[in-house]
Parts: C-alpha cells; structure tokens; sequence
C-alpha cells in the first residue's frame, strides 16, 4: 500500500517510512501543490496515484469519502487518525512511523482498503 499524509502530518514520517522502504509521501514536501486545497481534491491526486490519504480531518475526508463513492468513484482508502493516540507533534514522530509501519505491513497491497476508510488505535 502507498499513503500520502496530508498538510496536517509531517512530512518527516513520510521521510522516515520511506528509510524503511515504504512508498509515502507527505503533502508539506513531496505534494506541495496540494496544500490548501479541497479535500476531495486530495482525494482525487491520491487516488490517480493509487494511494491512500492519511489524514487528522476526520469530519472533512468523511464528507469526501462519500461524496467521491456517491458520485460512483472509489478511492484507495482514507486512514484516520487522532490526536489522543497520534499527537501531531515533533516527539511522537516515532510513534508515528512504529504505528504506520505496522499498519502497512498488514495492509500491502496498494487496493487493500479499495473505496473503504479506516481508523488507525
């Protein structure tokens, strides 16, 4: 599976996974084009590239989860996170790559999460 971290996640994860092989890129370097921009938008860049959005958004990639599958379109996931068990900042950079490298070794291949979300613990 292929992630691409949205704004609100640093990009030094995505850094960090790719170290360990891992296909993941961060909105704040690699995509800078789509800071600022609709989240369905974001959506659509990742779907074209067969990745999944990782995202904090939870109440807005929600509304773009379902309008893209009302529209008939499907995407290639949208992983959820929080705050209380992700916290956003420079120190928890290690969690973050320790709990999403878990989740990409049991979500490998790039359709796993086909049209579907998911929340990270």
């Amino acid at each position: 599976m292929k992630l691409l971290l949205e704004e609100m996640i640093s990009w030094r994860i995505a850094v960090e996974l790719r170290k360990r092989g891992h296909d993941v890129v961060a909105v704040k370097r690699d995509r800078p084009e789509l800071e600022q921009q609709l989240d369905l938008s974001v959506l659509e860049a990742a779907t074209a590239e067969h990745r999944a959005v990782v995202t904090n958004n939870v109440r807005d990639f929600r509304v773009a989860h379902e309008r893209a599958l009302a529209r008939g379109d499907t995407h290639y996931g949208v992983v959820y996170t929080f705050d209380d068990s992700l916290p956003r900042n420079k120190a928890a950079v290690g969690l973050w790559v320790r709990t999403l490298e878990r989740f990409l070794r049991s979500h490998e291949p790039d359709d796993a999460l086909l049209g579907r979300t998911f929340v990270l613990p």
